[in-house]
């Protein structure tokens, strides 16, 4: 199975200047197009613009297609305005391919990831070709599930996937990486419900993104802003260390 790809970013292009779908492969119509365009994040869209690792999206595309998708800074804007040059790689699945991998984004983009194909273009090329998608999931992975439970212990990972599954909107607020959380979280989660979760580990929450599962900001301020939101719920995870009083510092992992 080949699955398409695109590459949404700023720059200057023939027709149009400023955040675009900048470059697609075969397999992306008009309506693909137009809709991943209304998902793509733009300036300022990521929480941290320092960090290395990219965010990680996920969420549907019309009835039968899905978006997974990697957000990182690329360098600066060709308009030289002040911030990073927000860049998007989007993989483009159908229920099928993601069935093969039991509904689990994170099993797809370790196999993307181990490929190569997960890259960053200092000049998008004018074209993109769809890449193989091969294998599918074996052995549930639970190592990164039975880190986070060592972590967190197992009632708070069962409270947000309980929030998760009864709330349209939920914002995380930890200082533990929000990829493995969710990576873990997966494992919690029904098969027949994963793809009804939309989740971003990185970027900004936006009306324009709206996203299921989403990252708080660490300012205390916004984090109170959020709790005071009807329409949200907002989950907090600690550490077993930070729970009783002790400094933890994060896996890295």
């Amino acid at each position: 199975m080949r699955i398409p790809q695109a590459i949404f970013t700023s720059l200057r292009g023939q027709r149009i200047a400023g955040y675009q779908l900048a470059a697609t492969s075969d397999g992306i119509d008009d309506e693909l197009a137009r809709e991943l365009t209304s998902w793509g994040p733009a300036h300022d869209s990521l929480l941290d613009e320092s960090t290395e690792e990219p965010s990680v999206n996920f969420h549907p595309l019309g009835p039968d297609h899905f978006c997974l998708s990697l957000t990182s800074s690329a360098g600066a804007e060709y308009s030289s305005r002040a911030g990073a040059r927000i860049y998007t790689q989007m993989f483009v699945l159908p229920r099928e391919a993601l069935s093969r991998f039991e509904n689990n984004p994170f099993l797809i983009l370790r196999v993307i990831e181990a490929a190569g194909r997960a890259a960053t273009h200092d000049e998008v090329p004018p074209r993109l070709r769809s890449i193989p998608l091969v294998g599918r999931a074996g052995e549930a992975d639970l190592d990164n599930l039975e880190q986070m439970l060592e972590q967190l212990g197992p009632e708070p990972l069962s409270n947000l996937a309980a929030a998760v599954l009864e709330s349209s909107s939920v914002g995380l607020a930890s200082v533990l990486p929000a990829g493995s959380v969710f990576s873990a979280l997966w494992q919690l989660i029904p098969l027949e419900e994963r793809l009804s979760v939309s989740f971003t580990t990185g970027l900004r929450h936006s009306p324009r993104r709206p996203f299921r599962l989403f990252v708080l900001p660490s300012d205390p301020a916004v984090r109170r802003q959020f709790q005071r939101q009807s329409d949200v719920t907002v989950v907090e995870l600690k550490p077993t260390a930070v729970q009783n009083g002790i400094t933890l510092q994060p896996s890295s992992s």
